[in-house]
């Protein structure tokens, strides 16, 4: 992610449906030069090794989705794993191969123990998505989350490095070829999730 990204990450912010769903931290849509000061904010944590964010484009260079580790904390070896991915990628199946792809660099370069990661009850694809990549409900938040008048519970989710290398072998075997990620342009077969 680069400061130049803003542009791509605003118009995302700019949908009080997305952003109610995505960022609890933000009740509502925020403009351009707000979007820039947090991925700014962003690039000077990732210099401290706070987090890690990744924006996933599309072959014309049109942005997919964004992802991160963020809260990063070496000592106990613990991240959060936020993602958005833009409606009209979603049910593609590019979140579940970048969720993969960050666990791997999780588990397989930072040598993390444990990723979390939280999302609004009522979101069944986030539910549905943590699922597959093997993370375990570890509890219910009641009411955490408020959005159009009511509150909602937040469910909070854990993947332990050892569960993500029993499933990701056969994860990587269920997903098909029909669309693939890939870490940086010139990507090795160990960066690329099918």
């Amino acid at each position: 992610m680069e400061v130049g990204d803003s542009p791509v990450i605003a118009d995302w912010y700019r949908q009080i449906e997305d952003v109610s769903v995505f960022d609890r931290q933000i009740p509502v849509p925020v403009n351009a030069s707000e979007v820039t000061r947090i991925v700014e904010g962003i690039l000077a944590d990732q210099k401290k090794e706070k987090c890690y964010w990744l924006l996933a484009v599309d072959e014309s260079g049109k942005g997919v989705g964004m992802i991160g580790l963020e809260l990063i904390n070496q000592q106990h070896g613990n991240a959060i794993l936020p993602l958005f991915i833009a409606p009209e990628w979603r049910r593609s199946g590019v979140g579940i191969r970048m969720a993969a792809m960050m666990l791997d660099i999780a588990f397989l370069q930072l040598r993390l123990h444990r990723v979390g990661t939280v999302y609004r009850a009522d979101n069944t694809a986030s539910e549905g998505l943590t699922n597959r990549l093997g993370f375990w409900q570890e509890g219910v938040s009641r009411e955490a989350w408020y959005y159009q008048g009511h509150f909602h519970d937040l469910v909070n989710v854990g993947l332990i490095a050892s569960e993500w290398k029993e499933i990701r072998d056969s994860l990587r075997e269920e997903l098909d070829d029909t669309i693939s990620v890939a870490l940086g342009p010139r990507a090795t077969d160990s960066w690329c999730w099918p």
